[in-house]
């Protein structure tokens, strides 16, 4: 867990759970799904974020839509934001968790009582990171899919750790068990990813390798 301020930040594989005081942003969006939880008071929605003159509902618990406009404020008191993979596993564990849903967001987790007390007791410390993400992982269905592949994660960290060189197949598949047909694993799963290996290299190394080789 990182702490900046009064802030806290726990990162939990593809998802970020932030703990803190709250942004004040104006109108926005993610790109990514966003559980926010009043962890000392309620906090409001605005239901038309595009009119300044809008009504606000309060909620102790809500989850923003990928890609959604909203706005919300909090009058005192810490909050909670468990950003999601808006492609991922969590994010319709999470929905499968609310009791309202509207065109932006859905209200009110069936299981708040319980998630507002282990976000508390992570940001004061009582929890540690590692019960902390065990913890809300089984009470909200979040960062419970299926182990990666140990072939596949291999292949990742080999182009993570010399991300200069162009990873052909043949190099990749003398590596730690790795099989060619391994390379669209990322793009089957979700097809916003491209991992690029490919027979000539991946796209990075294809790209950047011969400017990095380059340089004195």
């Amino acid at each position: 867990m990182r702490a900046i301020g009064g802030a806290k930040l726990l990162g939990w594989g593809a998802r970020v759970l932030y703990l803190g005081p709250a942004f004040g942003l104006t109108p926005h969006r993610n790109a990514t799904g966003v559980l926010a939880v009043g962890l000392d008071a309620a906090l409001e929605v605005a239901d038309d974020p595009t009119d300044p003159a809008t009504d606000y509902r309060s909620t102790r618990s809500v989850l923003i839509l990928p890609n959604s406009l909203h706005h919300l404020r909090i009058a005192r008191g810490r909050m909670a934001f468990l950003y999601v993979d808006p492609l991922g596993r969590d994010l319709k564990a999470l929905l499968a968790r609310m009791t309202e849903m509207t065109a932006r967001a859905a209200f009110d987790l069936r299981e708040e009582a319980a998630a507002v007390e282990i976000m508390t007791g992570l940001a004061e410390g009582r929890i540690a990171p590692l019960d902390g993400r065990a913890s809300l992982g089984e009470l909200l269905g979040v960062g419970t899919g299926t182990k990666a592949s140990a072939r596949v994660s291999a292949a990742l960290r080999l182009m993570r750790d010399e991300p200069h060189r162009a990873h052909r197949l043949t190099d990749l598949a003398g590596h730690r068990g790795y099989r060619r047909r391994d390379s669209c694993i990322c793009s089957r799963r979700r097809p916003a990813c491209r991992c690029g290996a490919t027979g000539s290299g991946t796209g990075w190394g294809r790209r950047y390798a011969p400017a990095a080789r380059a340089r004195p």
